[in-house]
């Protein structure tokens, strides 16, 4: 097996936001629709660090009866591990599947904020998200 060229050397988040909906009645249906974001970036003087963000947010407008609002967003630093593989070729792992390493960050850290409240815990069900180098 090849070595993977990417390495995830950090992430933290710059947002994080949850509110309990005092109005949710637990016994009832619920749909929660969620606002979904994300971006990279190769990093000013750095030809192999990438700067990634993922942003998820409850949209309490289209939702109905959510247990919770919350709003989250994480930045991650991506370093290229291996220079033999082709820029074309680590942007478009960055662009498909870098966001999902902070989506997966964000998932856990919800679930735990949500974990101590009034209601379940929410836990983000699979979030499709492919993004778009920005030049």
């Amino acid at each position: 097996m090849t070595e993977f060229p990417l390495r995830l050397d950090r992430y933290f988040f710059t947002q994080q936001e949850v509110t309990a909906n005092p109005d949710f009645v637990q016994d009832e249906d619920n749909n929660d629709i969620y606002i979904i974001e994300g971006n990279a970036q190769r990093l000013v003087d750095h030809d192999h660090v990438y700067g990634i963000t993922a942003h998820v947010e409850l949209n309490a407008e289209t939702s109905v009866n959510p247990p919770y609002f919350f709003s989250i967003t994480a930045f991650g630093v991506i370093l290229v591990k291996d220079g033999s593989v082709g820029q074309a070729a680590i942007e478009s792992i960055i662009e498909n599947s870098g966001a999902q390493l902070l989506l997966g960050a964000i998932r856990e850290r919800l679930a735990d904020m949500t974990a101590r409240g009034p209601w379940a815990s929410i836990n983000l069900d699979f979030i499709p998200l492919a993004i778009k180098l920005d030049s």
